[in-house]
């Protein structure tokens, strides 16, 4: 393995913990904080909105997408 391809291969990893770290800041940003106490005696919670549930998929998908690259292009 080349030098240029192992420094791309630390980037790209750098990256994927960077959309992780991401996800999970968006995450807790959109879900909040609550506890179970508050949860359960809020009663029932609505569904969140298709294009919300698709853009989440979409973030998962890029972030395992990175990992995939990251070990086709270490291969």
């Amino acid at each position: 393995m080349s030098q240029g391809l192992f420094t791309g291969m630390i980037v790209l990893f750098w990256v994927a913990e960077a959309l992780f770290g991401a996800l999970v800041v968006y995450w807790f940003l959109t879900q909040g904080f609550d506890s179970d106490a508050d949860t359960a005696a809020g009663g029932p919670v609505e569904l969140e909105d298709k294009s919300e549930t698709l853009r989440s998929l979409g973030m998962w998908a890029a972030f395992f997408g990175a990992i995939i690259l990251g070990i086709v292009v270490g291969a």
